[in-house]
């Protein structure tokens, strides 16, 4: 209810405090002069209390908020040429907690990726896979070494050695598809022409380049507690791509360029030709994106929603002003309905990429199990927590999510294992407390103004899920949990507040996607 400034003197504002001191859940309006308190009955307190130290219907009062709606969320959609690194881990950590924030607010959420697995990059992986000599045989992590690790070795070897890339060139689309559209002539650019000629052993060391890196990625979002309900890939909608460069050069809409370079004049400023299929005919990630979102299975009367990185909001522009022209193929509506882009992590005010060594996902949760295996204090918290081995993925993920996702960010390591400078380390720490309530219960629970103040965050925590549901961002339910958690570590409090705590943080933790998979 908006407050206006005279209200002492507003006949309309006074009838609304009259009407709410009315409900049968308010005890007493205090009206003063520099604003109005209201106390809620004890038994309100006592009885929304109760259902919280039980724990188990926490979640039951939350289902109206998107109960009924259908959404897909895209996240993920890495390369097939490398295992995944820490710039991965945000777009990862978002995707992931709105997609279980809806799901915690009733929504049926079918979580989607699409790798791409058809490109320049792919043929230089497979190239450097050829030239290390390993392609005949079949993969067995038992070595120590994991199959991604070694395709992204070898990829990045070849890329070196070829002297295709400068600095970061090989992270940032403009850069990777400016060296998708060069013609070199060499074992990768052979490595695709064979695959598109249908040649079977370049086809066989297609499958098992792409096989050895989706393997050791999904490893790795075992190890997050992150899971897919449906995986595509981009090689699967290479048809659509032929028949909408077939029909766009029929109609005029594309033009073949003097190099041989299929385009769409997109009339946009900064982005003036949108390049579409290479001139021996391979596909560009812009075609071959435009191609699934054109012809993307199953998305009628949903809620879509792409979560990728802010340099790609050129591309998507581009591709949503082409398929505003275009008659969407079966979808009913263009998709995704929603971009939410994240900006990239830097560290050093440097983007973290593969070509700058940057921290592989599996190595981070390697160093914070390592970490906490090092203090008797850290073991202690791992005693103490309920799943002691959801730690380093809780401390890993949450680290990104109070952040505004379209604000870069600064990647510090060792600020994951501060206190109060990462909400998954809070969080694991609040949550080890959990047998810490031994302090006796004087009284009534709700004669206890901390019990109170703990209920009341049960109603807070279902604005803030109401606000992700509407605004698909997260970063407030963070927040709110990051304020839970050092409230709860302040002090050892009665155990009847402890409970209604935990319940709090386990349903946090369960809206933002740290509790594993569903």
């Amino acid at each position: 209810m908006p407050r206006v400034t005279n209200w002492q003197d507003d006949a309309d504002a006074l009838s609304v405090l009259d009407r709410m001191e009315a409900e049968p859940w308010v005890a007493a309006v205090r009206r003063e002069r520099d604003g109005v308190e209201v106390r809620l009955t004890d038994s309100w307190i006592e009885s929304t209390g109760a259902g919280l130290e039980a724990g188990g219907s926490a979640e039951a009062s939350l289902s109206d908020l998107a109960g009924g709606r259908r959404y897909s969320v895209q996240f993920w959609d890495a390369n097939a040429t490398k295992a995944l690194h820490v710039g991965h881990l945000r777009n990862l950590a978002i995707g992931n907690a709105i997609a279980s924030a809806l799901t915690q607010a009733g929504g049926q959420v079918e979580r989607r990726s699409l790798i791409s697995d058809a490109g320049r990059s792919m043929g230089e992986a497979m190239a450097g896979v050829a030239q290390s000599g390993r392609q005949a045989g079949g993969w067995s992590d038992g070595g120590g070494e994991k199959s991604d690790h070694f395709v992204g070795i070898c990829y990045a070897d070849y890329v070196a050695a070829s002297g295709t890339i400068a600095g970061n060139e090989i992270e940032y689309p403009e850069d990777s598809q400016t060296r998708e559209l060069t013609m070199r002539h060499d074992d990768a650019d052979e490595m695709l022409r064979r695959v598109l000629l249908g040649d079977r052993d370049a086809l066989e060391l297609w499958y098992k380049t792409r096989a050895w890196v989706i393997a050791g990625q999904r490893k790795t979002l075992a190890r997050l507690g992150v899971a897919f309900d449906r995986v595509f890939f981009e090689s699967d909608f290479l048809v659509d791509a032929a028949e909408l460069t077939a029909s766009g050069l029929r109609d005029g809409r594309f033009k073949r360029r003097d190099d041989g370079v299929v385009v769409y004049a997109t009339g946009l400023e900064g982005f003036e030709e949108f390049p579409l299929v290479r001139p021996d005919g391979v596909t560009t990630q812009h075609m071959r994106a435009l191609a699934y979102w054109m012809a993307a299975p199953d998305l009628e009367d949903m809620t879509s929603m792409q979560i990728c990185g802010t340099e790609w909001v050129g591309h998507v522009n581009c591709r949503r002003k082409l398929m505003d022209e275009l008659v969407p193929n079966g979808n009913g509506s263009l998709h995704p309905t929603h971009d939410i882009f994240n900006a990239m992590v830097a560290r050093q005010k440097r983007a973290l990429a593969s070509s700058e060594g940057a921290l592989l996902i599996d190595d981070l949760i390697d160093w914070l199990d390592e970490q906490m295996d090092a203090e008797p204090v850290t073991l202690e918290l791992r005693r103490r927590h309920p799943t002691p081995e959801r730690m380093a993925p809780q401390i890993a993920l949450g680290y990104f999510l109070p952040y505004p996702a379209a604000r870069p960010m600064e990647f510090d390591q060792p600020k994951l294992l501060r206190d109060k400078q990462s909400v998954g380390w809070d969080l694991v720490r609040a949550r080890a407390r959990r047998s810490t309530g031994n302090i006796g219960q004087v009284g009534r629970p709700a004669d206890d103004p901390e019990y109170r103040f703990a209920v009341i965050q049960s109603e807070l925590y279902r604005q803030h899920l109401r606000l992700a549901v509407q605004r698909l961002d997260v970063s407030p339910l963070a927040l709110y949990l990051k304020h839970l958690a050092h409230w709860a570590m302040e002090r050892d409090r009665g155990e009847h507040v402890e409970r209604v705590v935990q319940t709090l943080l386990d349903r946090s933790a369960r809206g933002l996607g740290l509790e594993g998979p569903r």
